[in-house]
């Protein structure tokens, strides 16, 4: 990736002479040995006002990290930090100062800690680890300055000073050790007394493995996602950087459980721990509250144990969402007891009290379980094919449930049109499913085709279009702050770019279009080893880094599938969705 540094101006030629460097590397194939840039913090993406009085104040939902962490300043001579245009200035009069930076989870979660031997958390084998090979510092000053490594216990454990010249601007970089450092939890900054400093952007150079882009990206999309995941209660957040317990996503954690098991299944991830894990999930999602058997949207942890998030609903989707995952965990790592569990949890839908007379399905309740949802799935598209698939796993009912037809989804959202295909190979399938009567690689490919040239129709001479980055899709709307919004290609004049949409359109149309699509994000910066980022503005500059589940879930599983697919597999979630009886069910509601 690049500086984005002390103007836009700056910024911008600094950003091109590191993906330059990329690039260079890229062509020659020295994936061995090859070392990318992780920022842990990129102030001008935390900072983008200014604040002249004062160190800026942190927002947990607009300044966060690359890290899915946080971040804070220290030292009694705070009020000599402040901020102008994304940069942290420090002004040379007072006390020293500085900013620490958790490498894993929040500051307060002691229980985590950051293993620099294996940048991505996953464990696994020595070959498939991505080891810091040096911290990085952009500034300019002068003055004494310091870098520093810490442990959980504020232990410090590696320590570099360096004397900064005035007008000097550079990156400073200090090669490490990774197996000599142990666990850490901080990286920090501080600047001496008398020092005046700016400083842009603090990070990591972590070397790439020799192994091919595709199971690259399935790591990365893995580690960012188990990220979002609390090991403790079981359930996955729905964006890293928030506490566990203050709003974590049903949706995810089933997804986090098909995630993982493929990944043990694969050797990526320790087998055993796994499994607990999901055995774990699986009694605390189906502990949960529940209206008509459907499983809350978004929970809380509250003084009385895990209730649904006030003011979110019972969701129809989510709960076919989550129970495909579970059900596809389970058979991949053959736990029997999981499997009896979520077939109990499916038997128990009252999908009558939630289908009206002509057939079409609510989205919920309300919270207070009882006030059915205003919105029905009637739209074509993979969210709807969930619902009518889990209908139809429940005994003794013939399946109600309608879905319109004609092949579109709603605004031409891209995730909307794979979801299906994450659990079920079934929908490659050529001929014209029994329930809306339309062949579903022919709407996934045509959609596909236009979210490819969404960025050259829209913006010709943007360096989107020209690298041939695209997605347009739902999430963060803009940087950290904006909110979130669900975009297609229906909508014209969209700026922002979302990479899941990316990695799922191209990793389930399957050849080789997968792995051109990873060296396009690759050659662009974006490919961090901590996961890509939530969306990319068309000019290939800015980009939002915010940690979240649910793209996170769709980047893991759509690249394992695309992993495997382009190396002639076996893909073991294609293969459980076709061996387990309650997904063959599922299936047998589209195709014969």
């Amino acid at each position: 990736m690049s500086l984005q540094g002390w103007d836009v101006r700056l910024s911008i030629v600094s950003m091109s002479i590191w993906r330059v460097g990329i690039f260079w590397f890229w062509l020659q194939g020295l994936v061995s040995a090859t070392l990318v840039w992780q920022p842990v913090t990129d102030y001008s993406i935390s900072f983008r006002g200014d604040r002249e009085k004062g160190p800026p104040e942190i927002n947990p939902f607009e300044n966060f990290t690359h890290m899915g962490a946080d971040f804070g300043w220290m030292g009694p001579g705070e009020t000599r930090i402040e901020a102008k245009a994304g940069i942290i200035r420090v002004k040379p009069d007072g006390e020293w100062t500085g900013a620490w930076h958790s490498l894993a989870g929040l500051a307060v979660e002691t229980n985590r800690a950051f293993d620099p031997t294996d940048a991505l958390g996953l464990g696994g084998p020595a070959e498939l680890r991505a080891p810091v090979r040096a911290v990085t510092l952009d500034v300019r000053g002068v003055g004494e300055l310091r870098v520093e490594l810490l442990d959980a216990n504020r232990r410090l454990i590696w320590e570099r000073r360096l004397t900064l010249a005035s007008g000097e601007r550079s990156r400073q970089r200090f090669e490490v050790t990774a197996g000599e450092l142990g666990r850490l939890k901080y990286l920090n900054w501080v600047a001496e007394a008398g020092c005046e400093a700016e400083i842009s952007s603090i990070g990591f150079e972590i070397e790439r493995p020799d192994i091919e882009p595709e199971k690259w990206l399935f790591a990365v999309s893995l580690g960012k996602l188990r990220r979002c995941h609390d090991p403790e209660s079981g359930l996955t957040r729905d964006r890293a950087h928030v506490p566990p317990g203050l709003f974590d996503s049903i949706a995810s954690t089933g997804m986090h459980a098909l995630a993982s098991a493929a990944g043990a299944a694969e050797g990526i991830l320790n087998r055993e721990m796994v499994a607990e894990e999901i055995r774990m999930t699986t009694a605390v999602v189906l502990g949960l509250p529940k209206a008509a058997g459907f499983l809350p949207h978004f929970t809380r942890t509250g003084e009385t144990g895990v209730e649904i998030h006030p003011g979110t609903e019972y969701s129809t989707v989510d709960t076919a969402i989550a129970l495909h995952g579970l059900a596809l965990a389970a058979e991949i790592l053959h736990l029997v007891d999981v499997s009896d569990a979520v077939e109990a949890a499916v038997t128990s839908l009252d999908f009558d009290a939630v289908t009206d007379s002509e057939g079409w399905i609510s989205h919920g309740f309300l919270d207070d379980k009882k006030t059915l949802l205003p919105g029905r799935w009637r739209d074509w598209g993979g969210e709807t094919a969930l619902v009518l698939a889990m209908e139809a796993m429940i005994p003794n009912r013939a399946p109600r449930g309608r879905m319109e037809s004609g092949g579109r989804v709603y605004r031409g959202v891209e995730f909307i049109i794979e979801l299906q295909s994450l659990f079920y190979p079934d929908f490659d399938r050529t001929e014209p499913d029994m329930v809306s009567g339309t062949v579903w690689p022919n709407a996934r490919r045509s959609l596909l085709n236009q979210q490819a040239s969404y960025p050259s129709e829209q913006w010709p001479d943007s360096p989107a279009a020209r690298m041939g980055i695209f997605g347009i899709s739902a999430g963060e709307s803009g940087m950290p702050g904006a909110g979130y919004s669900a975009n297609g290609v229906e909508m014209t004049g969209l700026r922002w770019l979302y990479p899941h949409a990316m990695v799922m359109g191209l990793a389930m149309s399957g050849g080789n279009n997968f792995a051109q699509g990873i060296g396009r994000l690759e050659q662009a910066g974006f490919l961090f080893p901590m996961g890509l980022p939530e969306n990319i503005e068309i000019g290939l500059v800015l980009h939002n880094p915010m940690q979240g589940s649910l793209n996170a879930a769709f980047e893991s599983i759509a690249s394992y599938h695309g992993w495997r697919r382009a190396k002639g597999g076996p893909d073991v979630i294609d293969q459980a969705s076709q061996s387990d009886a309650l997904m063959r069910t599922g299936a047998a509601r589209f195709y014969r």
